[in-house]
């Protein structure tokens, strides 16, 4: 996904924001994002994760007993809402569970980086620390999210207006 440039559109007839703009704005992001997973009643299941941007992909982590996990192994289509830059953001996609050692490595590492949470990576999960309380207890389970659409609503003084990045498949 990294490599692939998505399409812009602007929204509102202006012009659309730039990915290689943006994109270094979301990696550089920490706080608090909003995951929404749908329950089987199409319901939405919305909870803060802290998440980290690495290899142009969200990454986020999630106790292997919570609510969250159960429903991400039977719909993985999710939204993910945050801030940065200015601007209020929505990543639409497909959540994968991550299994191999070396991305989940990188991924424990950016944890470290950007929020001084240090966990310990294995095959497709977190250990150590404790988490936010919405992870649930270690051992978490690493997913990243594999954008679809990628939705921005800047601020009145922005470069650029509202702008929806698709990528292809």
């Amino acid at each position: 996904m990294a490599s692939q440039t998505p399409r812009a559109e602007g929204l509102t007839g202006g012009p659309p924001g730039s990915w290689a703009e943006v994109l270094p704005l979301l990696e550089s992001h920490t706080g608090t994002y909003w995951l929404s997973v749908p329950h089987s009643g199409h319901r939405p299941h919305t909870r803060p994760v802290l998440a980290v941007w690495v290899s142009g992909q969200p990454w986020f982590a999630s106790g292997e007993g919570t609510a969250k996990t159960g429903l991400l192994s039977a719909a993985p289509d999710v939204s993910l809402a945050f801030q940065a830059g200015g601007m209020d953001l929505v990543v639409e996609g497909s959540a994968q569970r991550i299994l191999d050692r070396a991305r989940t490595d990188r991924v424990a590492r950016a944890y470290a980086e950007r929020y001084g949470w240090a966990p310990q990576a294995g095959d497709g999960v977190l250990t150590g620390a404790e988490g936010a309380p919405t992870a649930g207890p270690p051992p978490y389970a690493v997913y990243t999210i594999v954008p679809t659409t990628v939705y921005a609503f800047p601020s009145d003084d922005a470069p650029h207006g509202p702008t929806r990045w698709r990528f292809d498949a």
